[in-house]
């Protein structure tokens, strides 16, 4: 019953998330081909600024959110459910509130730093100072739909689908003969964050109002949930390096033009890594179940099966990228044509990531926060160590080696550490290939 539910799951999330990993390729190129690169770079940094933001507004209540919501929902308490939404939005809204003044008032420092190239700088970056409180509300909505394993409907809400409705605004508006500048893209994607952000709020009360959850008086997890606030915050700030923040420290010693040949590369190695995001989208909850109930053979052939899974439908596209780079960046343009080793680079990064499947989310939701914790700092120091010396010299393939750094070091790691917390290894595939194997020949 369970493997039926899951592969139910995995086929609409899939669809769901390969209709954001489209968005995400469909906004690449339609900034490549109908503005210009500056501008392309100059958004991608606003959009790196918006998504740190968000990053720091939740304190890691996104990420308790999922691990708690798969304890409220095994424990069948809509009290604790209740408390969960309630507390989280309150921390979400305050923080992101305060972020976005701080934001505005800095704009003009930031602006001469990271968008010197760029025309009206200091406006583009206090409208994204308006975005934070609205961004982060919309992400904390995305957490409690995985929480309710509705993690193909999470997918929609996420900036990749959100990404094709800003790709026909552009395209609507080339149409129409109007050339977008940073500041009209990110003035656009501010209109749309706030459509989005009322359909996800009439969607997670929807779901807590249609829930067969019954009232039990307690509430078991109030003191955890804020105990692992700052471990999971410092988990957000870490992935939100490896995704969006090397982009920033490229664009403190390089140009806007670096960071859109960086920021395309990244986004076409990420169609290599979108696959582990579609299993993080539903393995969460599982895992948290999982561990709370003391399965431990359960926990393990869910882990080795879906990061074989994972490896298998990601090999074709690494394979495309690795030998024909040059022809996929010639959709773009000549102007970035410069991006093949950034390519090439980062998608080596991406499927190791693959391959080693949901060995961080694992340590997140298997009450090992800490360890968690402490390989993405490590792998995070030596990474900005690398960033410092390899961007200033290489600009964007420098940034390109930092990140796949960062990635061998925080994957390498934690796959050891869950040998050796759990007594199994992520990438041992034997098992999942053996009964594999055991199936066809029944068959036969």
């Amino acid at each position: 019953m369970i493997n039926r539910v899951l592969k139910s799951q995995l086929l609409t999330t899939l669809g769901a998330r390969g209709l954001a990993a489209g968005g995400t390729f469909l906004l690449s190129y339609v900034l490549a081909t109908f503005v210009s690169i500056q501008a392309f770079g100059a958004f991608m940094l606003c959009l790196s600024l918006m998504i740190g933001m968000q990053v720091f507004a939740s304190l890691g209540t996104d990420r308790a959110t999922l691990k708690y919501m798969g304890v409220a929902t095994s424990n069948n308490n809509r009290r604790e459910v209740a408390w969960i939404y309630k507390h989280a939005m309150l921390v979400n809204l305050i923080m992101g509130s305060v972020l976005g003044l701080v934001l505005w008032l800095a704009a003009p420092v930031l602006a001469n730093a990271l968008l010197s190239s760029t025309d009206r700088a200091i406006e583009s970056l206090r409208v994204t100072a308006l975005l934070s409180p609205v961004y982060s509300m919309i992400y904390l909505c995305n957490f409690l739909m995985k929480g309710w394993g509705r993690a193909n409907i999470s997918c929609l809400f996420e900036i990749g689908c959100i990404s094709i409705v800003l790709s026909l605004v552009v395209l609507v508006s080339t149409v129409m003969g109007m050339a977008l500048s940073a500041l009209n893209l990110v003035t656009s994607l501010g209109a749309i964050l706030l459509i989005y952000l009322i359909i996800a709020l009439w969607v997670v009360f929807r779901f807590y109002r249609r829930s067969p959850l019954v009232i039990k008086p307690e509430v078991s997890f109030t003191k955890g949930f804020y105990r692992h606030l700052p471990d999971f915050l410092l988990v957000g700030i870490i992935f939100y390096y490896t995704q969006w923040g090397v982009a920033l420290v490229l664009g403190v010693f390089h140009s806007e033009s670096d960071v859109a040949l960086f920021s395309l590369g990244l986004r076409l190695a990420m169609i290599i890594g979108f696959i582990l995001t579609v299993y993080d989208s539903i393995l969460g909850p599982r895992f948290s179940r999982l561990q709370h109930e003391g399965n431990h053979d359960g926990l393990k052939q869910l882990a080795q099966k879906s990061a074989f899974q994972m490896s298998c439908f990601a090999l074709l596209p690494t394979i495309v990228f690795m030998i024909w780079p040059s022809s996929v960046l010639a959709l773009f343009g000549s102007d970035y044509s410069g991006a093949v080793g950034v390519v090439r680079i980062l998608v080596i990064g991406q499927w190791v990531n693959v391959m080693t499947g949901s060995v961080i989310l694992l340590l997140l939701m298997a009450d090992q926060q800490q360890a968690a914790r402490n390989i993405l700092i490590w792998s995070v120091i030596v990474g900005g160590i690398a960033s410092m010396l390899l961007i200033p010299r290489y600009s964007a393939e420098g940034a390109a080696y930092a990140l796949l750094l960062c990635l061998l070091v925080q994957n390498g790691v934690a796959v050891y550490v869950v040998k050796k917390k759990f007594g199994f290894m992520m990438t041992d595939w034997r098992y999942v290939v053996s009964r594999k194997n055991r199936s066809e020949s029944t068959l036969k």
